[in-house]
């Protein structure tokens, strides 16, 4: 039994590898009811972890939030046991009823993954004749985070500081190789256990680490951060929330992220900048321009992002717009390029009443860029706003419309459009948003205005001066440096 049982689970892997996550669950399901005892005590966390990925491919963030949590309790390896619960964490914020509170004792849950785990010896503040800052990421690719973590890696100042990159990946792309030439070292250090990265990085005597993922990748940074390889560490940028490590000492947010009282929802302390990001177009972006619209088109309306963050609540918003406007129409793409994700979420718009004739769902596209033209408003959903998507749709001469949110991670949108200096695009609450996409929607000359000056306005904004906020991090970190000495003077 136990044999077939091992050949029901890679069955159910090879359906999931050809696209057929729907005929995997269902497979899966059987083998958790009728499979031997002994191999789901061994085996289940497996299961589980396979049914997590049928659900992303479902674009079912509930079901995949479950699925992995399961996976972390049955699981018997606490490595692969800690990047379950970090997938975990990280879906949780799709979910729009889950409160600041659940996150936070969630993320200290993670923490207790490590209660056995010996960081190395503390390492005191020692004297460069520059400040050593190294940044440790899963990977160093072109990616949405890297738009708004370029000036930590290329902008960075050369007569105050030295900057030492580590990757996880062995993976290189172009921005790889342009990151590479800007700092002082670059290091690859993939397929090597947490701790001889952490080693790694004390041998070069890093005064601030800086943590670039966070609970993305499957945490694969945080066992590193958890060893304590420099005396300053810090987090942000690749991740929206706390990491429940109290081992980082500091999280990178604003005022708008993390108003006061915020400081409950971290483990960590807070770095308030005058703004969290600073936004580089890459250059294909510079490349594509607005065109101007097309006399009696029809408005169009749009949503870029991932369809895990299509909730209900989301859905029945953006058919509630569409019954308010019977001439819009209504363009979902996703960012992944999974067949499945279309027909189930057609299903969910259909069931919710959504007048689906007026709405085209696509795949993800590497035409991407060139496809904003067609959009005069983007949505932004909720509670996991876009971050990357709504700078790039706000520079591509598309207005994005988003939820303010209650939480650090759902208020992206809020930072970002503040940073803009359109805080007239934030939404209070459901009714308000719908108001504001009909208001802009009902003065179409207002609107072609708006979309014909972004990018300027944007060029001349707060979210774009990258060289201004690289300036006041750097100012942050000699500040957190000069408090690291004077403690350890003490």
């Amino acid at each position: 039994m136990r044999g077939e049982d091992e050949t029901a689970l890679r069955a159910a892997r090879q359906m999931l590898l050809r696209g057929r996550a729907r005929e995997a669950f269902e497979s899966l399901k059987e083998l958790l009811h009728g499979a031997d005892q002994e191999f789901l005590a061994r085996e289940s966390w497996r299961v589980h972890e396979l049914i997590g990925a049928c659900f992303h491919d479902m674009a079912d963030a509930e079901g995949a939030a479950q699925a992995y949590f399961r996976a972390a309790q049955s699981d018997r390896y606490l490595r692969s046991q800690r990047e379950h619960f970090s997938n975990y964490l990280f879906i949780l914020h799709y979910l729009p009823e889950i409160s600041h509170e659940v996150l936070m004792e969630q993320h200290l849950v993670y923490h207790s993954l490590y209660r056995d785990a010996e960081p190395l010896p503390p390492c005191g503040p020692r004297r460069h004749r520059k400040l050593r800052v190294g940044y440790l990421a899963p990977d160093v690719l072109e990616q949405a985070a890297a738009r708004f973590y370029e000036p930590m890696l290329t902008l960075w100042d050369r007569s105050a500081f030295e900057v030492f990159c580590y990757s996880l990946s062995g993976r290189s792309d172009a921005f790889t190789e342009r990151v590479r030439e800007a700092v002082t070292a670059y290091r690859e250090v993939p397929e090597i256990s947490a701790g001889e990265v952490a080693e790694f990085i004390r041998q070069d005597e890093i005064d601030i680490l800086f943590d670039l993922g966070g609970h993305s990748a499957g945490g694969a940074t945080l066992p590193v951060m958890n060893c304590c390889a420099a005396p300053v560490q810090l987090s942000g940028i690749g991740y929206f929330d706390t990491t429940g490590l109290s081992e980082i000492d500091a999280f990178l947010t604003d005022g708008i992220l993390a108003p006061a009282g915020a400081e409950r929802d971290f483990a960590e302390g807070l770095l308030r900048l005058s703004s969290a990001f600073a936004f580089v177009p890459s250059d294909a972006m510079r490349k594509v321009e607005r065109l101007p619209r097309e006399k009696g088109k029809p408005l169009t309306l749009g949503c870029f992002n991932n369809f895990m963050k299509l909730n209900r609540e989301v859905l029945g918003c953006f058919g509630e717009i569409l019954r308010a406007m019977p001439e819009a129409r209504l363009i979902l793409q996703d960012t992944t390029r999974i067949p499945l994700r279309l027909e189930c979420l057609s299903e969910r718009m259909e069931a919710l009443g959504v007048p689906m004739e007026r709405v085209e769902l696509r795949l993800g596209s590497d035409d991407y860029l060139e496809e904003y033209r067609e959009i005069d408003i983007m949505l932004d959903p909720w509670p996991y706003p876009g971050g990357a998507m709504t700078a790039t749709a706000l520079y591509m001469g598309v207005p994005v419309v988003t939820m303010a949110g209650d939480r650090h991670g759902s208020r992206f949108g809020m930072s970002l459009l503040t940073a803009a200096g359109m805080p007239q695009l934030i939404a209070e609450s459901r009714q308000d948003y719908v108001y504001r996409v009909c208001s802009l929607a009902a003065k179409m000359r207002d609107l072609e205005d708006l979309q014909g000056s972004l990018r300027r306005r944007l060029e001349e904004s707060r979210l774009l001066d990258a060289k201004g906020w690289m300036r006041e991090l750097e100012r942050e970190y000699l500040r957190l440096w000069r408090e690291k000495e004077q403690y350890a003077g003490n």
